[in-house]
């Protein structure tokens, strides 16, 4: 149970860490900086709780990690940071990209991916078990993505797909919730190396992993930045002066928040996946995206976004089917596969009603785009 409390905590800092770093990226800075001073100042704050938890009588701890290998667990916990670097750094860049370029309320939804990404990664990697179950909430957040660009429909029944792969923002979060999924399994080995452990043991561990992966994310960034900002002074435009501090002049507000929250959503989430299967812990994290589409309406003023809350919701319902038919470690879960199925028809019927109930927004939405297409084409 604590597990989950973590995840639902996590989810919501989640939504508000995306909300944060939309806030600064809107302002087109470069992606590479951004990430680098988020995660500075993110270790921060990781320094100032280590504080509170040394003064409570732990400390930094690396799990038995390496043995397999025969080296050192210093040594491996660096070999898996530089990995970690590279898998999540990439996907830090696609994702503050998907948010200079499309809807807040349009791209995070495909982040509800990352569960069905896991599946796989899960069986073959942490060994966790897949049931039937859990292919029909797979389903049913495929059908959740399609729903976001119903309006297309009118083009084709191939138009909403085809749509996913034409938006940069889709394509970029999709690749996001690839490389999020392979980081997450890898933050679940690491943290549960050596079997249980007390409570204090396994919060050592997540700050251990937090402060790691922002140093090594932090120099990554940074020298991404240094070399495009090094190619920016050989091309016709060079960058503007002061460019490694402008946006702490503008939105410094923003970049601490959105720091302080990454920050802890990092440490809910290692210490929720040591109570709990990863694939849980990711599932009830992307339940936050009705969240981040409300989001988008009320503080990005993003609007004809019917069709993405009900995508959406239908996305959120794939989730909980998932949550609900992972197996425990005795093998058990809460609901079956006819359960996972009747859920699953649930969703669709109210999934077929809205669509039904929102049809002239969508056809008006259609019709938009339609005169858009066109006005560009004339030019």
């Amino acid at each position: 149970m604590l597990g989950l409390i973590l995840a639902c905590f996590g989810s919501v800092f989640n939504v508000l860490t995306d909300a944060s770093r939309k806030k600064i990226l809107d302002r087109q800075y470069d992606a590479a900086l951004i990430g680098f001073w988020c995660k500075v100042v993110a270790l921060g704050f990781y320094l100032l709780a280590l504080g509170v938890v040394i003064a409570c009588g732990f400390g930094l701890q690396l799990p038995p990690i390496g043995a397999a290998l025969k080296i050192s667990p210093a040594l491996a916990f660096v070999i898996y940071l530089v990995i970690n670097a590279l898998l999540e750094g990439t996907a830090i860049l696609l994702n503050y990209r998907a948010l200079q370029v499309s809807p807040l309320s349009f791209c995070v939804p495909f982040l509800a991916l990352t569960p069905v990404f896991l599946l796989p990664i899960g069986k073959f990697f942490l060994h966790e078990k897949i049931v039937a179950g859990m292919v029909v909430g797979v389903f049913v957040v495929v059908i959740g993505s399609l729903v976001i660009n119903r309006q297309l429909f009118a083009n084709g029944w191939l138009e909403p797909a085809k749509a996913i792969v034409r938006e940069k923002g889709s394509r970029y979060m999709i690749l996001v919730a690839f490389l999020l999924a392979l980081t997450a399994a890898l933050d679940k080995w690491f943290v549960t190396s050596g079997g249980e452990a007390a409570f204090g043991e396994r919060l050592s561990r997540s700050f251990t992993l937090s402060i790691g992966k922002s140093v090594m994310l932090a120099l990554f960034f940074v020298g991404l930045a240094w070399w495009r900002l090094r190619g920016n002074k050989n091309s016709a435009a060079p960058a503007p002066k002061n460019v490694w501090t402008q946006a702490w002049r503008d939105v410094p507000q923003w970049i601490l928040f959105a720091a302080f929250f990454e920050a802890i959503v990092l440490v809910l989430q290692l210490l929720a996946v040591q109570f709990t299967v990863a694939a849980i812990v990711i599932s009830i994290k992307r339940s936050g995206i009705l969240l981040a589409c409300a989001v988008g309406w009320f503080v990005f003023k993003e609007r004809g976004i019917t069709d993405r809350v009900i995508g959406s919701c239908v996305m959120i319902a794939g989730v909980v089917i998932f949550f609900l038919t992972r197996p425990n470690a005795q093998g058990a879960s809460l609901i079956n596969f006819t359960g996972a199925l009747g859920v699953a028809l649930a969703a669709l019927i109210g999934m077929g009603i809205a669509l039904y109930l929102t049809r002239h927004t969508a056809k008006a939405a259609s019709e938009a785009a339609n005169l858009q297409h066109l006005s560009q084409s004339k030019t």
